[in-house]
């Protein structure tokens, strides 16, 4: 009965589509957006006629219009009040197909009467670019829709890395010039997102997936109407709006990896809601340590112990089979309707499923400071991903007001096995051990963003009005990750054994369960004004406003060690049958005398507050056509509490207020390029786990993370040049360099004994140069393969240099690589698209040694990744090929014990080695032909 309703949602969801569509199936439409020059923002109200007819509509609020017409060509007049007349002509209207045209309007010159200005569709086209590329405020880069659809890349973390200046750490977080994701700041439909880590501040960029945006702008030079709590990048990301035709399209795809499909899988216990990405209760805390949870540590002991057989045994695993491909597939509808009275009304949804497989290698080491190997071990990893994501947009005008409501879900889902086999040595490197070991971590990591929001001109005060209100939450459960250890001498015939401590000294990474769980929800208000106004018979505008972002943020965790239940050790052999299937089922606990305790060290519960009150006040100038320049302040109040769960006498409190003044300066050296200068004051803030004080064993790295309750806010100051050169629409050439001045930047530090902490620096600088290239390749001649292809790429080059402690270091803030390169080649006719791609990022720290411990870097890496295209049955359909990172090199991170940060073979170790796998994949997407 289920299925069956939702197939009647979707059958009357087509018919709904078909029906709205009907009205223009035997006519055109011509759509498009209406701005000014001067600041690139929509006209509302402008009369479009079409000469010859007495057709005529007005710009809406988003400065769009639509007219259906007949197929044919036309000519269209734009006339407006303080504007030159435009009028467009061959603008070709075709049956049941869009035509889209974008005009941007000339301020009129107030000594003269009416000047008309004529254009062709094409140029007007191409005009309508430029102005686009040329009238953002700030020193940004961006990537649309339409090249997303171009790429390999699978969700946004992938997109980021192919952005001037941006490449991604771990797969899903971003880094911006170099500088560690903890200096990014994230939006969504202008609201802030949330970090999704519970150890750090980060926003995990891979549970968004690429197909559901409308594009992607990297700010890198901060403006009064931002947020101020950046200095690398605030990531604004867009999602779609209603569209301008019909949609329904539907898409199928599966993929091998050359490392995992077809290999034999393993798998740690798996839950009934696994494939869906949610978890059920098979892996939740038992009820029995639920009801006495806050008295658990001193209950009695055999108290304790009974309550420890409530645990499920599930430790190990099982063959499950071959690993197959890797399957996704994505449903997106949508269409609009404008009425009679002028009214407009759209929406789009859409839902994606994607789930894979994928087996990794990995060479895990760690050395003393006489470089030294004191821990090898050759980790196989197992790992199990479904990504679940939905979006659904409404969104209505009428006159000088519009009204949309944007929702997005996404789910994500991770089961990962690991099997260790490794060796032990002591400092001397005498005592050596054979080890053995087994890692179970499951984690559901869910986003849920909602926005209201509102535009309003009031044309007779002058005044434009946006507004929205918005709610984020993100949720991550990782319940029971499950570590086991077990050793011998090296060349010992004698069986593996566990070594557990007694109960007053459990260690998680000997035998342990953690349970976390993490629930973060985010209000967010904006409001903003802007009067235009005329000043030095130019165009000028005052833009003021305010925000406020309220976070709530609870936090549980439950690390629980396998002990003797009296005070002396014991040591488990694995053998008569004992292994990491049945060491802890309830007869070899009761055997060997065992129960959990609590790791008090490992386990804090928090609640965390956040508010950020801000306003601002923004003049946007213009002192000549060339010359504008968009100065003013932020005023932000800052307030985060920390409080321990019972114990409000250890709460943390973080109160400041901050003026974070900007200017950005854009002057056109001609009508193909501009100059660019900025200036600005930004902050850094700590995050709440980076101030909590308890340890977290991440098996992984084989370290504790633990926080710093002592970390200051960080303040930097910022400096960009830039010159931008734009040969045709489409096409750019641009050169920048910057400038960042760090006061007491906040790194994440190894601390020399195994532990990962957070530590505030004195000061930093932070400099470098970035270049960007777009060009087609038709210098080489007219042909049409030469027009069809572009060339592309972008590199930048960055230095850094630390005072820790009262010392200089040359070394680079955490995070930073010295140099990043993307380039590819992409070839595209209408029907055939090819794009070849490379990346690659310079050597990048991860954490800073101190007190004797050496620096860890990650390794280069080149990645190539090759896609090809071919449209079918009339073009409503597409197949997709991809061969994603050809060279398949390893990801490498070392100690850096020599004098360059380079790897040197000689110098340096290698402590972790993964080596992925060939990716190919094929996908077919088809759009309903409603209109053809």
């Amino acid at each position: 009965m289920k299925n069956f309703s939702i197939s009647k949602v979707f059958f009357s969801l087509t018919v709904m589509l078909l029906m709205v569509s009907s009205a223009w199936a035997q006519n055109g439409k011509i759509v498009g957006k209406i701005t000014d020059k001067a600041f690139n923002e929509p006209i509302v109200g402008l009369p479009v006629l079409v000469k010859g007819t007495s057709k005529v509509t007005p710009s809406n609020i988003d400065g769009r219009y639509e007219l259906n017409l007949a197929p044919g060509t036309y000519t269209l007049e734009f006339k407006y009040i303080s504007f030159k007349t435009k009028t467009v002509s061959e603008v070709v209207v075709r049956a049941g197909k869009v035509t889209e045209l974008n005009v941007v309007m000339d301020d009129a010159a107030t000594e003269l009467g009416e000047v008309v200005v004529t254009s062709t569709y094409k140029k007007e086209t191409v005009n309508a670019l430029y102005s686009l590329q040329k009238s953002n405020i700030r020193v940004s880069d961006g990537i649309s829709a339409e090249i997303i659809k171009r790429s390999p890349d699978k969700n946004t973390s992938e997109v980021l890395k192919r952005v001037s200046g941006a490449s991604i750490q771990d797969n899903k977080f971003v880094i911006v010039r170099g500088l560690a994701d903890r200096y990014n700041t994230s939006l969504m439909n202008n609201a802030s997102l949330p970090s999704t880590e519970s150890d750090k501040r980060a926003f995990n960029f891979d549970i968004i997936p690429s197909n559901l945006i409308d594009n992607i702008v990297v700010n890198k030079t901060a403006s009064p109407d931002l947020p101020g709590d950046f200095s690398g990048g605030a990531v604004q990301i867009t999602t779609r709006d209603f569209p301008a035709e019909p949609v329904f399209v539907f898409t199928i795809g599966s993929g091998v990896n050359t490392q995992s499909t077809f290999k034999d899988y393993r798998s740690a216990n798996t839950g009934k809601l696994d494939f869906l990405g949610f978890l059920d209760q098979s892996r939740a805390l038992p009820s029995a340590y639920e009801s006495t949870r806050n008295q658990y540590p001193s209950l009695p002991i055999a108290e304790s112990q009974q309550i420890s057989y409530a645990f499920p045994n599930t430790y190990g695993a099982a063959k499950t089979g071959t690993t197959l491909p890797n399957a996704n597939m994505q449903l997106s509808i949508g269409n609009n309707k404008t009425y009679e009275s002028g009214s407009r009304f759209g929406y789009i949804a859409s839902f994606s499923y994607r789930t894979q497989r994928d087996i990794l290698m990995r060479e895990r080491s760690d050395y003393n400071l006489q470089k030294i190997e004191v821990i090898r071990n050759d980790d196989k990893l197992f790992n199990y991903s479904n990504n679940l994501g939905g979006l659904l947009n409404f969104a209505y005008s009428k006159g000088n007001n519009k009204f949309a409501l944007k929702n997005f879900y996404n789910n994500t889902f991770k089961n990962s096995y690991v099997d260790r086999v490794g060796k032990i040595s002591d400092e001397s490197n005498s005592n050596n051990l054979n080890n053995i070991g087994s890692f179970n971590d499951v984690y559901q990591n869910s986003l849920f963003n909602s926005v209201l929001e509102g535009q309003h001109a009031l044309p007779k005060a002058n005044i434009n009005i946006d507004w929205n209100a918005g709610f984020s939450n993100t949720f991550k459960d990782q319940p029971d990750q499950k570590i086991v250890e077990a050793i011998k001498p090296v060349d010992s015939t004698d069986p593996y054994y566990v070594t557990l401590s007694n109960y007053n000294s459990p260690a998680v990474q000997n035998a342990g369960r953690v349970y976390s769980k993490l629930n973060e929800n985010v209000f967010n208000s904006n409001l903003n004004l802007s009067i235009p106004f005329k000043l030095f018979k130019q165009s000028q505008k005052l833009k003021f406003g305010g925000s406020t972002v309220n976070r709530f943020r609870d936090f549980r965790i439950d690390a629980l060690g396998y002990a003797s239940a009296s005070y002396a050790p014991v040591k488990i052999d694995l053998a008569n049958g004992v292994n990491f299937d049945n060491i802890f089922s309830t007869q070899s606990m009761q055997s060997n005398n065992l129960m959990l305790s609590v790791i008090s060290t490992n386990s804090l519960d928090y609640e965390g507050k956040a508010q950020t009150h801000s306003g601002y006040v923004m003049l946007d100038t213009k002192f000549s056509e060339a010359l504008r320049i968009v100065w003013g302040a932020r005023l932000e109040a800052f307030n985060m509490d920390l409080t321990p769960a019972g114990k409000a006498y250890l709460k943390q409190t973080y109160k400041q207020t901050d003026i974070l003044p900007s200017a950005n300066l854009i002057y056109s050296l001609n009508t193909k390029s501009n100059l660019r200068a900025s200036a600005s004051q930004t902050v850094n803030r700590p995050e709440f786990r980076e101030i909590a004080a308890y340890q977290y064993f991440d098996f992984e790295t084989d370290f504790n993370i633990v926080g710093e309750k002592n970390l200051k806010i960080a303040k930097v100051t910022n400096a960009d040049l830039r010159y931008e050169f734009y040969p045709a629409a489409g096409e750019i050439i641009s050169f920048s360099a910057f400038y960042k001045k760090f006061k007491n930047p906040i790194e994440q530090i190894n601390n020399g004994s195994r532990v990962f902490t957070f530590k505030n620096a004195e000061s930093a600088n932070d400099y470098g140069v970035e270049v960007e290239l777009r060009k087609k390749l038709n210098f080489f001649g007219d042909a049409a393969f030469w027009n069809n292809t572009t060339f592309y790429t972008n590199a930048s080059y960055i230095k850094s240099d630390v005072v820790l402690d009262g010392s200089s270091r040359q070394r680079p803030l955490q995070g930073q690589s010295p140099y990043l390169i993307n380039t590819g080649l992409q070839y595209n006719n209408g029907k055939l698209g090819v794009n070849a791609m490379f990346n690659r990022v310079g050597q990048r720290m991860l954490y800073v040694g101190t007190s004797g411990g050496a620096d860890i870097y990650e390794a280069p890496r080149n990645v190539i990744d090759f896609q090809i295209s071919h449209k079918l049955l009339k073009d409503n359909a597409e197949l997709r090929f991809t061969a994603g990172d050809l060279l398949a090199q390893k990801t490498k991170y070392y100690y850096n014990f020599g004098g360059s940060t380079g790897y040197q073979s000689n110098e340096d170790r290698v402590i972790n080695s993964i080596q992925p796998g060939r990716t190919f994949s094929l996908s077919f997407s088809y759009n309903l032909p409603y209109n053809k």
